[in-house]
Order: C-alpha cells, then sequence, then structure tokens
C-alpha cells in the first residue's frame, strides 16, 4: 500500500510539473506573438524641442497610419507650464489632436495643431471658444496661422528629458 501511496504522489507531482511546463511554453509563444505584431505596426516616434531664453517646449510624436499621439510638455519661464498627452491625427503634413493636460492641479483638454515643415514643428494659432464639453477649440471657421516664434526643432529622442 505505501509503494502504491508513493507511485501515486510521484505520478501526481510529474503531472503538475509538465502542466506547469506547458502553460509557460504558451506564455512564451504568445509574447512572441505579441512582440511579431508590435514589429508589424511600423510606429514612427519622432521627437521635437524648442529651447531658448528659459523657454522649453518638447514633444514626442508617435505615428501609425494616420493616426498620431505622444506627450507634449510646455516650460516658459515665470510662467504657468503644462504636461500632457496627445492623440489625435496627421492629415498630410499637419496633426490635429486634442491635449490632455495638466496645469497648475488642474486636469484639462484644448486641440492643438501642428505644421510639419521639414525638421521643425510649428504650432497653430486662431481664435478659440468652448464647446459643450468644457474643451477648448479652434472656433468652426477660424484662421489658422503658423507661428515660428517657437519652432520645435527634431532631436535624438534620448536628449529629451520626459
Amino acid at each position: 500500500m505505501k509503494i502504491n501511496l508513493r507511485v501515486i504522489a510521484l505520478m501526481l507531482v510529474l503531472m503538475n510539473l509538465s502542466c506547469n511546463d506547458n502553460s509557460k511554453k504558451h506564455t512564451t509563444s504568445k509574447d512572441s506573438e505579441t512582440k511579431t505584431e508590435f514589429k508589424n505596426t511600423h510606429v514612427n516616434e519622432h521627437c521635437f524641442l524648442y529651447a531658448k531664453n528659459n523657454d522649453t517646449i518638447q514633444l514626442v510624436l508617435k505615428e501609425y497610419k494616420t493616426t498620431a499621439t505622444g506627450y507634449l510638455l510646455f516650460n516658459f519661464y515665470q510662467k504657468d507650464g503644462s504636461h500632457g498627452s496627445f492623440e489625435g491625427v496627421m492629415k498630410g503634413d499637419t496633426l490635429f489632436a486634442d491635449y490632455n493636460f495638466e496645469a497648475e492641479g488642474t486636469k484639462s483638454k484644448r486641440e492643438i495643431i501642428f505644421l510639419k515643415k521639414g525638421q521643425t514643428l510649428l504650432q497653430g494659432y486662431g481664435e478659440l471658444e468652448v464647446d459643450a464639453h468644457n474643451r477648448t477649440v479652434f472656433k468652426k471657421d477660424a484662421t489658422i496661422t503658423f507661428d515660428d516664434k517657437f519652432p520645435l526643432t527634431a532631436v535624438a529622442c534620448d536628449t529629451l528629458d520626459l
């Protein structure tokens, strides 16, 4: 009887180990599938910086097809800054996005537009209004001007301190 209990206990241990090994193999296989899918998405990451007179603007832009996401930081000398993420679309050389940001502990949302000119991004300015969702947006027929007062220049992403 003691032999039978030992054999049964040994078989249970071996079965448990074999089940654990299969689940590890399955997870590894799934992980490699996810990595392959990510590699096939062709996400392009670009980083931009404006730094002059103690003012800084840093932007990380990730593009996948026409979708654009990223992070934006405004840090102006002796003025309130903001930081947050954005999500939008690229239409040709123009980024249209919603910027979800925090400034002085308050969370807000506003529409942003940037024009890509070679290795530079220029921010768009125009007449604004607050919509029904309490989001600051450009007025429907607003004229958008792209000011080169704060040109963001392409830089290596590892140079940004985000």
